[in-house]
C-alpha cells in the first residue's frame, strides 16, 4: 500500500501529475524535492512538503518518482545512493534513460519502472504507459491500483516502445497545439482580432477532437466536409502538394531517434 511517495524534480510534467493527483483528493504524503528553491511556491500550492536537499525521509518512499533531466540522472541516482531503500519503486519520467541504466546506477535493489505520459495528465484524460523488467506482480498491482486512480495504465513488453511513445505521445500535444497555433494566426491574417481568433480557433480543436472521438475513420470526417471543387479540398490539395504529412512524419521520427539518443548532442 502507497503511503509516502517523493517526487525527484518539479517541472511541467510534475505539475501535471499533482494537480491530476490534487483532482482525485489523495490522502498520501507527498515530498518535492527540487535544488532550485524557487519551485518551493508550488508545494505550497499543493500543500505538500518541499526540500532542496535529500534527507533519510526519502528512505520512507514507497514510490519515488525521477522527473528531472536526463542528463542529471546519475548524479540524481548517485543521491539516492546514500539511502537505504528497501521497499521503494523507482519511476522513472525520464525520456531515454533505459531499465538498466537506472538498475545499473543504483545501489539499492528496488524495483525500476520507465513510465511515458503527457501534460493533459493533470485533466485526468492520458495514458501512462509503462515498462519494466524487475516489476513483480505484488508491485504491479500496487501501482496499477495508484495510476488508475488519475490515468489508464498500459504496460508496454518491449522498452523500444517507450522510446516511440515518447515521441508519438510525450510530445503529442505539442503537434495538435502548433497546427492550431496556425490556425490561430491564420484568423488574425485575415482581420480577426487576437481574442476571436484564439476562441474560434480553440473551438475548431474542440469540435474537432469530438468528431474524432466519435468516429473510427478520419477518411469518412474529412470526406464529409470536404466536397468536390470546394474550399477543403482546396486546402487539402495545397497541403498534399506541400507535402505536410511527410513533414509531419519526418518531424516525429527525429523525436524518435532523439528519445533514443537523448545525451547525445
Amino acid at each position: 500500500m502507497i503511503k509516502n511517495i517523493s517526487i525527484i524534480g518539479i517541472g511541467n510534467l510534475t505539475t501535471g501529475i499533482l494537480s491530476a493527483l490534487d483532482r482525485i483528493k489523495h490522502s498520501y504524503v507527498i515530498n518535492l524535492i527540487d535544488i532550485d528553491k524557487s519551485k518551493k511556491s508550488i508545494a505550497k500550492k499543493y500543500n505538500l512538503n518541499f526540500a532542496s536537499s535529500y534527507s533519510n525521509d526519502i528512505s520512507k518512499s514507497d514510490l519515488i518518482f525521477l522527473m528531472v533531466k536526463p542528463k542529471d540522472y546519475k548524479s540524481i541516482l548517485n543521491e539516492i545512493n546514500k539511502f537505504d531503500l528497501k521497499k521503494t519503486i523507482l519511476v522513472s519520467f525520464m525520456a531515454g534513460i533505459t531499465h538498466d541504466q537506472i538498475k545499473d546506477n543504483i545501489k539499492n535493489d528496488v524495483a525500476v519502472i520507465r513510465c511515458m505520459t503527457n501534460i493533459s495528465i493533470s485533466n485526468i484524460k492520458s495514458y501512462i504507459f509503462y515498462f519494466s523488467k524487475s516489476l513483480g506482480r505484488n508491485n504491479a498491482k500496487i501501482l496499477q491500483d495508484f495510476f488508475s486512480q488519475f490515468s489508464k495504465l498500459k504496460k508496454c513488453h518491449i522498452e523500444s516502445d517507450i522510446d516511440k511513445l515518447t515521441a508519438l505521445y510525450g510530445s503529442g500535444p505539442a503537434y495538435y497545439v502548433y497546427f492550431n497555433k496556425i490556425i490561430y494566426e491564420s484568423f488574425i491574417q485575415m482581420g480577426y482580432s487576437k481574442k476571436d481568433s484564439k476562441k474560434y480557433s480553440d473551438n475548431l480543436l474542440e469540435g474537432a477532437a469530438e468528431l474524432i472521438k466519435d468516429s473510427n475513420d478520419s477518411d469518412h470526417i474529412i470526406d464529409t466536409i470536404s466536397s468536390k471543387g470546394g474550399t477543403t479540398e482546396a486546402a487539402l490539395l495545397e497541403f498534399k502538394k506541400n507535402k505536410i504529412s511527410q513533414v509531419l512524419s519526418k518531424g516525429i521520427i527525429q523525436a524518435y531517434k532523439k528519445s533514443k539518443n537523448i545525451l547525445k548532442k
